[in-house]
């Protein structure tokens, strides 16, 4: 033992030389210098004992001079510094380990001291790799906490969003098809009615949802059909329109947003999937009095500000003699951002939408001018809405 110490504490003394590496080559030396002198087992059994103190004394002095190694094990392990939150967990954590590490030291010396030895070699070989793998089960839970109960919720949130679609699709379906049997000029419409109800439950129940803040022009007519403009935050916003607003179709530029046997349901709801002349589908639709929905900005707001528009609402607003209604949707961010999948944390989110009066194209306006007129009226509603937050 205290040869294969030698030759160990040779090689880090080459290769490494770092404290924590020469500290147990050195142990391996003692130890197998006090079993050959003394010739009595209880050498060996104060290997791991003093191995566990030393690294508790180790951690407890690094602690009291706020060195703190983990900070560098990690670092080393990622590649990379870490941010300053990740700092301070692992600062938090030195106690944990502390705790940890004289847990260990304390088994450590009572096997020492009792008479079983079968005892004593279970947990020196096996024991303590399970309650070191228990703690740092516990400091992944403390440090990933956050990312975990956003898990849960974003568990819960699409969970209960597939949920209402499910228990919703039946008595939809089944109004589809009656009014396809009465050969009704849209049946989807009255699926679409039926869907707008179980969204509006999901909005109620979901994670950070219960309430809905409405407000509405009382020039937008509902017997009437308009292309609804809209500001685009989160990928809410499509159930968000659908839950007021039916006979609806609008379009996705994602062509696997559905798995194959959603895309009836999803083109039932109105998705039109963007391929060539997409806005011809769209004239269509408007030509037989349905509505259309547009994210003008064409990609959704990291930040909730007002992004540039493109014109092919408005060209199709010209085309078609169909009027615009702007929609301000403010609030959706905070539960599932760009870019994220997970839910945000916050209890209670209150989503607000604001209907603005429809608007026509003015005579000698082009979709540019008409587009940048609509776009400053959203931009003004919009800078109102966040000063009264």
């Amino acid at each position: 033992m205290a040869g294969i110490g030698m030759i160990w504490l040779s090689y880090s003394l080459y290769r490494v030389y770092t404290k924590e590496a020469l500290l147990t080559p050195f142990f391996f030396i003692l130890i197998g210098g006090l079993a050959y002198t003394l010739n009595h087992p209880l050498a060996l059994k104060l290997y791991p004992l003093l191995l566990s103190l030393s690294f508790l004394a180790y951690f407890t002095m690094a602690y009291i001079r706020q060195s703190y190694p983990l900070i560098g094990w990690v670092e080393r392990f990622k590649k990379r510094p870490l941010r300053e939150d990740e700092r301070q967990d692992i600062i938090r954590s030195h106690v944990f380990w502390i705790g940890v590490l004289a847990l260990n030291t304390a088994v450590h010396l009572i096997l020492v001291l009792g008479k079983n030895e079968k005892l004593w070699a279970a947990y020196a070989f096996i024991g303590w790799y399970f309650l070191f793998g228990t703690a740092i089960g516990i400091q992944m839970i403390y440090v990933h906490r956050i990312f975990l109960l956003r898990a849960l919720r974003s568990f819960w949130g699409y969970g209960l969003f597939a949920g209402v679609i499910i228990i919703g699709f039946l008595p939809a379906i089944g109004a589809y098809f009656w009014m396809t049997l009465k050969k009704d000029s849209k049946p989807h419409a009255v699926f679409q009615r039926i869907a707008s109800a179980m969204f509006r439950r999901f909005f109620l129940w979901a994670p950070g949802g219960g309430k809905i803040d409405m407000e509405k022009s009382p020039k937008v007519d509902s017997q009437r059909h308009y292309i609804y403009v809209a500001t685009h935050e989160s990928w809410i916003d499509y159930p968000l329109m659908g839950s007021f607003v039916w006979d609806l179709y609008h379009l996705t530029n994602k062509k696997n947003a559905f798995v194959w046997f959603l895309r009836p349901i999803a083109r039932l709801l109105g998705v039109t999937i963007i391929g060539h002349n997409p806005l011809y589908s769209l004239l269509q639709c408007l030509r037989a009095n349905s509505n259309v929905l547009i994210f003008p900005e064409g990609s959704r707001s990291n930040d909730g500000s007002l992004g540039e528009f493109k014109q092919g609402a408005f060209s199709l607003s010209i085309a078609a003699n169909v009027p615009i209604v702007p929609v301000i949707i403010d609030g959706t961010r905070n539960w599932v951002a760009k870019g994220s999948c997970l839910w945000s944390l916050q209890s209670v989110n209150t989503i607000r939408v604001s209907l603005l009066e429809p608007m026509n194209v003015l005579e000698g306006e082009d979709a540019a001018t008409f587009s940048r007129r609509v776009w400053e009226i959203m931009r003004e509603k919009k800078r109102a809405c966040s000063k009264a937050d």
